[in-house]
């Protein structure tokens, strides 16, 4: 938090006897003792929006690693299922007050659970981890023209710029990554369905989750419910257990739903908490250049010059378009 503006300020009497000079010396104690915790609080909330945002590309690597030895299907199934079950459970004296709610949060789990995680996940095979990542970030430009659609916000100037910066920057990544072969048609197509299913559930959010919901409890539900399409529908494709169950894809579940989900989901509520919904949303614009780069060296996945330069009108959009 900073000081009022008046706290800064030396007052000065005429007749104190306090001379001009002595009234400019910057304020001594408390005032400067205030301005140090304001900029530790800075600091926090920096460190708070690049731990989320590495948690968050980890998991676009995560789940590619996963997919080498399960079905999409069971691996983002599984995760939502673990997630799920222990925010419930953590929560669960907040379930009797919120059974009013449960319909509009299975709704809001469809979305962004089966909707949004399902699909990117049978996406993945026909992306690069990288690509996925880029995607993504183009929520809050969805999110901005629904908004704007709707009557809800007004589109500003700023704003449309933004938009026309995300788009060319995601048609540049596209189009680059096409080229080279790491991606197909397809697997943009089902990225951009996943996209779409996200940013109609964080548009449809005030609406779907009410104001005094806990927020861990509805984001629990949402997984749950949310992971058992996922799992029915690999069952009945005959891909519901993996080949091999080893060490390997049980750590890369459990960083999923420890690491990803549940972690990663508390670090963005404290970010909302701290800075506001506006102002979190600026930290959209690192998961792509964290992706990217991990992917490049974790994965082996190729990074030319247009890639690296197409991250940038999407950061800057997503500055742009989460401007008030």
């Amino acid at each position: 938090m900073t000081m009022d503006d008046r706290n800064d300020v030396p007052h000065h009497r005429p007749g104190s006897g306090t001379s001009a000079a002595a009234s400019a010396r910057p304020p001594a104690g408390p005032a400067l003792a205030a301005r140090e915790p304001a900029a530790v609080g800075t600091l926090t909330t920096v460190g708070l929006a690049v731990l989320w945002a590495l948690l968050w590309a980890l998991a676009f690597i995560t789940t590619k690693l996963a997919l080498q030895d399960a079905a999409p299907g069971w691996v983002v199934g599984v995760r939502c299922l673990l997630a799920g079950a222990v925010l419930v459970a953590l929560r669960m004296r907040h379930l009797p007050a919120a059974r009013g709610e449960l319909g509009r949060l299975t709704l809001a789990g469809l979305l962004t659970t089966t909707g949004y995680l399902g699909v990117i996940g049978f996406a993945l095979p026909h992306l690069s981890a990288g690509m996925a990542a880029v995607l993504s970030s183009g929520t809050p430009l969805l999110v901005v023209t629904l908004s704007a659609a709707s009557g809800r916000d007004r589109l500003r100037p700023v704003h449309a710029a933004g938009l026309v910066l995300g788009v060319l920057g995601i048609v540049m990544s596209a189009v680059d990554r096409l080229n080279m072969g790491v991606v197909t048609v397809g697997g943009i197509v089902l990225g951009c369905c996943a996209v779409c299913c996200l940013a109609v559930g964080t548009f449809l959010t005030p609406y779907l989750v009410r104001p005094g919901t806990d927020l861990f409890l509805a984001t629990g539900w949402q997984s749950l419910t949310g992971a058992v399409p996922l799992l029915l529908v690999t069952a009945f494709t005959g891909q519901s257990v993996p080949a091999g169950l080893g060490a390997r894809l049980i750590g890369l579940l459990l960083y999923l739903a420890l690491g990803a989900s549940i972690l990663g989901m508390t670090l963005w509520l404290l970010l909302i908490r701290r800075v506001g919904p506006s102002r979190a949303s600026i930290a959209q614009f690192m998961p792509p250049l964290f992706s990217i780069a991990l992917s490049a060296a974790l994965l082996g996945e190729p990074v030319t010059a247009l890639e690296a330069l197409a991250v940038l009108p999407v950061a800057l959009s997503t500055v742009l378009t989460t401007r008030r």
